[in-house]
């Protein structure tokens, strides 16, 4: 059975990967000159860089899984130290709750005393306790409008748009909650309030302080790619870098299967002349832009403020988030400097789209007076991911099921984060579940 897999990021890696171990015949083309999408570590003069994800969850298991199929056990990593993040709210940096999950602590008290809502804040969120549900069964809606009505506008603000809306690189108004975050649906459907939900979620016994759910590699994400490639290459599989695929491939009777990995874009363009409902479909899907600007200064530049993880931000600022990346993981930078990682999404308006050096100056003065930083840094990188990151808005798993009826009596399948889910996790878990199937046609 031969399969030609479009697209070389972790989605196409991890199809290609799976197909040949199940005895395929696999080729993988990639446009550009490197495999790995937005998994883009960098190593220079001591720092490792990195131009997109830093880590993935722990509790979706699909990437540690592949790391360790591919012999990097001994390489994941935690957090370096206690997790320290803050908001930064009221013009302060503020310590996110205790136990705080992705919407909602788990423990009542630190939701209480925390300084990022006000009084008339928490008593609007307190009302989740009286409300009635507000979801219709089978009818999707955003996060952003339902959480205003459950907790208020304040916790959408200051919460939920800096940690989910970070994630997306969009505003919780316009991300589907069935799509992106389909734990509140269930929550309320088993506990009326999200705040109910949160208390029956909290981890019994003794938690290790500060903990993290978040894993990364000793060496950079990169350390996955490179791995990847290499057990590719030794299983077999035909890699091509710098070509691209021409529509008239689908239509080839070279291949038995086709797994489309190379995101929306260039799975609608593809798909257009064959299945023009299933492109004009994926051709719906909204793109949104983001920017990761990395900075190194030395320790004495920096101070005290090298200590924290760094922060997100719930008031109006040149960036969605700060991560000091020496601080959050081991051997990232020489000793004696920090590594800092500053993000600038489209949704933050012009400031996105200012040349380098204005973006530059703008991080600098921001660092300046929330860190206290002083001079120039010694190192700079700013990588513009323009038009890449998929938004999916209310309906998108309706969306999905459409396409993939589309496409379902055709050899062709769209893979990873065109439809998928945006995570790592999400990319490698969708391509191996459309390999396995086409293994039961083979079997």
């Amino acid at each position: 059975m031969k399969l030609l897999v479009v697209g070389g990021g972790i989605t196409g890696l991890a199809g290609a990967l799976e197909a040949s171990r199940a005895g395929m015949d696999v080729t993988l083309v990639e446009a550009s000159d490197r495999l790995g999408g937005k998994v883009w570590t960098e190593t220079s003069d001591g720092f490792v860089i990195e131009h997109g994800p830093d880590s993935v969850i722990n509790y979706r298991g699909e990437a540690l899984h592949m790391a360790r199929e591919l012999g990097l056990a001994d390489r994941i990593e935690e957090v370096a130290s206690s997790r320290m993040v803050y908001m930064r709210s009221g013009g302060k940096l503020r310590p996110l709750p205790a136990s705080m999950g992705i919407i909602l602590p788990a423990r009542l008290m630190p939701f209480v005393t925390t300084g990022i809502l006000s009084p008339t804040d928490k008593l609007r969120a307190g009302f989740d306790l009286i409300l009635p549900r507000k979801l219709v069964p089978g009818e999707d809606m955003s996060i952003g409008e339902f959480l205003k009505y459950r907790l208020g506008p304040a916790m959408v603000r200051k919460f939920a748009d800096p940690l989910v809306g970070g994630i997306y690189g969009a505003s919780v108004d316009d991300l589907s909650l069935d799509a992106v975050l389909p734990s509140l649906r269930q929550n309320e459907e088993a506990h009326r309030a999200l705040l109910l939900a949160a208390r029956a979620s909290r981890p019994r016994g003794p938690q290790k302080k500060g903990a993290s759910p978040f894993r990364s590699l000793r060496g950079g994400m990169g350390t996955l790619i490179d791995a990847a490639h290499k057990a590719a290459r030794e299983s077999g599989v035909k890699i091509v870098l710098g070509e691209s695929v021409e529509p008239g491939i689908l239509s080839s009777t070279e291949y038995d299967h086709v797994l489309l990995a190379g995101g929306v874009g260039s799975s609608a363009t593809l798909l257009k002349d064959h299945s023009p409902r299933a492109s004009q479909i994926l051709g719906q899907t909204p793109l949104s832009s983001s920017t990761v600007v990395t900075l190194a200064y030395t320790q004495e530049q920096v101070g005290t403020g090298a200590a924290s993880h760094g922060w997100l931000e719930a008031q109006a600022a040149p960036v969605s988030g700060i991560t000091v990346s020496s601080a959050k993981w081991a051997q990232r930078a020489p000793e004696g400097t920090v590594l800092i990682r500053a993000f600038v999404p489209a949704r933050l308006g012009a400031i996105a789209q200012v040349p380098d050096q204005e973006l530059l100056a703008a991080i600098q003065d921001h660092l300046r007076d929330v860190m206290g930083v002083r001079g120039e840094p010694s190192m700079t990188r700013i990588t513009r991911w323009a038009q890449v990151m998929p938004t999916y808005t209310v309906g998108h798993l309706n969306r999905v099921e459409a396409i993939e009826k589309a496409l379902e009596s055709t050899p062709w399948r769209v893979a990873g984060s065109a439809i998928h889910g945006v995570g790592l996790p999400d990319c490698i878990g969708s391509a191996r579940r459309i390999v396995q199937s086409w293994k039961g046609l083979q079997s």
